[in-house]
C-alpha cells in the first residue's frame, strides 16, 4: 500500500479539524463549549503544536541565516557575478515585498471581519510604535536577552554581523567554524522536518479549536485573502520578473518561462524549491542555453537566499491577519514603522527561510510576535496554506530563473552567442 505524501495528510488534518470544530459549534452553546474536554483537547493540542513552532524560531533562524551568508561570502570571491547575483535577488524580493504591501493595502481583504481567534496574551510592550523605535530595535543590548524573548530582529541583526566576521577570520578557524554552522543549519532542518510532520495533528487542533468558537464564517473570510495572495503572486511572477528580464537582457521573458516550465511545475507539485533545484539546473542549460558556470553557481545561492515569493507572502499575510485582528481590537492598529518592520523582516527571512514545503509558515512566528500579533491567527492560514505554498514555490524558482538568465546574459554565457 503507497505511503501518503505529507501534504496528503496535512489535508486530511485539515479535514478532520473542519469537522470536529463544526461539531463542537453546533454541539454546545457558546458559553459552553470552551469548558468541554472536547474543546480542551483541541486546545492542548494546539498549544503544544505552537509551543514546538515556537521552539525552533530562534535557532532556525541564526543557523540557516549565518549558512546562507558564509555560502554568499565564499560565493563573492568570484568577483563581478557575486556581487551581481546578490544585488539582484535582494532588488527582487524588495520588489516583492513592496508589491505585497501594497496588493493587501489597496484590497483590505481582512477588513471588516470580526473573528475572535481564542489565543494566549500577547505582550505588546516592546512592539515598536515609530519608525525610529524600529531602527533602535534592530540593535540588541543583549542577543541572548533578545533570543529569550524572541525579539528575532535583534537576532537576525546579531546573525548577519556573525556571518559577515566568519569571514574575516584566518583560514582554519573560518574552516571550524562554518562546519559547525553548516552541521546546525542542517540539525535544525531536520527539527523543523520533524515539526512539520506533525503539522496534520497540530492543524486539525488549531483548526477544530478555532471553528469550535467562531464556526465556518472564518473558513468563508479566507476566499479574499487568497484571491489577493493569487493576485499579488501572479502579478509578480507574470508582470514584474518579465519588465525586470526584458528590460536588463531585451529577451522574451515569457518563452524563456515556458522553457523552465518543467521546473516551475515541479515546484508547483513538491512546494520544494530545493527540491527541484536538480530540474531547474537542467532545463537552465538544456532548455534556456545558460552555461553550466553560471546555472551552477547562481541557482543554488537562490533556492538558499532568493524567496521572492515567499517574502511577498509573508507581508500579505502578516497585514491580512493585522486587519482582520483589528476587527476584533479596535485599538490595535499598524503603524507606518511596523509596517516597514514588516516589510524589513519579509525581506531578511525569506533569505533564511528553508526551501521545504509550509517552511514561510513556520518563519512567519517571527514577524507576528514582531507586531505582537498572536501567533494562533496561523490557524485561519493553514487551512488554504497547502496551495499558496505551491504557487509561491513556483514563483520562487521563476524568480531564481529570471535571475540566472539576466547574469548569464551580462557574461555573455547563453548558447544562443547573444551578448
Amino acid at each position: 500500500m503507497p505511503k501518503l505524501k505529507l501534504h496528503w495528510w496535512i489535508l486530511i488534518g485539515i479535514g478532520v479539524g473542519i469537522l470536529a470544530g463544526w461539531y463542537a459549534n453546533q454541539a454546545y452553546p457558546e458559553e459552553v463549549v470552551k469548558h468541554t474536554f472536547l474543546y480542551q483537547s483541541f486546545d492542548g493540542i494546539a498549544r503544544i503544536f505552537l509551543n514546538l513552532l515556537k521552539m525552533v524560531v530562534v535557532p532556525l533562524v541564526f543557523f540557516t541565516l549565518v549558512s546562507g551568508l558564509i555560502g554568499m561570502g565564499d560565493a563573492s570571491r568570484l568577483g563581478r557575478i557575486g556581487t551581481r547575483t546578490f544585488g539582484l535577488y535582494i532588488l527582487t524580493s524588495l520588489i516583492a515585498c513592496v508589491s505585497g504591501l501594497l496588493w493587501v493595502n489597496t484590497l483590505r481583504p481582512g477588513a471588516n471581519l470580526s473573528l475572535a481567534m481564542p489565543h494566549d496574551p500577547v505582550d505588546t510592550s516592546g512592539v515598536p510604535q515609530t519608525f525610529w523605535d524600529v531602527l533602535v530595535n534592530i540593535v540588541p543590548s543583549n542577543v541572548i536577552d533578545a533570543a529569550a524573548r524572541t525579539e528575532l530582529v535583534g537576532v537576525i541583526f546579531f546573525a548577519i554581523l556573525f556571518g559577515v566576521f566568519i569571514l574575516k577570520i584566518g583560514d582554519e578557524q573560518r574552516e571550524t567554524m562554518t562546519r559547525f554552522i553548516k552541521a546546525g543549519s542542517e540539525v535544525m532542518m531536520k527539527m523543523v522536518g520533524f515539526v512539520i510532520a506533525l503539522a496534520p495533528i497540530g492543524i486539525a487542533g488549531l483548526i477544530a479549536r478555532m471553528l469550535a468558537i467562531v464556526g465556518l464564517d472564518a473558513l468563508r473570510a479566507m476566499l479574499p485573502y487568497v484571491l489577493t495572495v493569487f493576485l499579488a503572486l501572479f502579478t509578480h511572477m507574470l508582470v514584474t520578473l518579465p519588465i525586470l528580464v526584458w528590460v536588463m537582457t531585451r529577451r522574451n521573458p515569457y518563452r524563456f518561462l515556458s522553457k523552465m516550465m518543467p521546473a516551475l511545475v515541479t515546484g508547483f507539485s513538491s512546494a520544494s524549491s530545493s527540491g527541484t533545484l536538480g530540474v531547474t539546473m537542467e532545463r537552465a542549460e538544456k532548455g534556456a542555453g545558460i552555461s553550466n558556470r553560471i546555472a551552477s553557481f547562481v541557482l543554488p545561492i537562490g533556492a538558499t537566499v532568493n524567496m521572492d515569493g515567499t517574502a511577498l507572502y509573508e507581508i500579505v499575510t502578516v497585514l491580512f491577519i493585522a486587519q482582520v485582528h483589528a476587527g476584533v481590537d479596535p485599538n490595535f492598529s499598524l503603524t507606518i514603522g511596523q509596517q516597514l518592520m514588516v516589510v524589513f523582516l519579509g525581506l531578511t527571512i525569506s533569505i533564511g527561510a528553508a526551501g521545504i514545503p509550509h517552511a514561510g509558515l513556520v518563519m512567519m512566528v517571527i514577524i507576528l510576535h514582531a507586531v505582537g500579533l498572536p501567533i494562533e491567527y496561523t490557524g485561519l492560514i493553514w487551512t488554504v496554506d497547502r496551495v499558496l505554498d505551491m504557487l509561491r514555490t513556483s514563483v520562487n524558482i521563476s524568480g531564481d530563473s529570471c535571475i540566472t538568465l539576466i547574469v548569464a546574459h551580462g557574461e555573455g554565457e547563453i548558447a544562443d552567442g547573444r551578448p
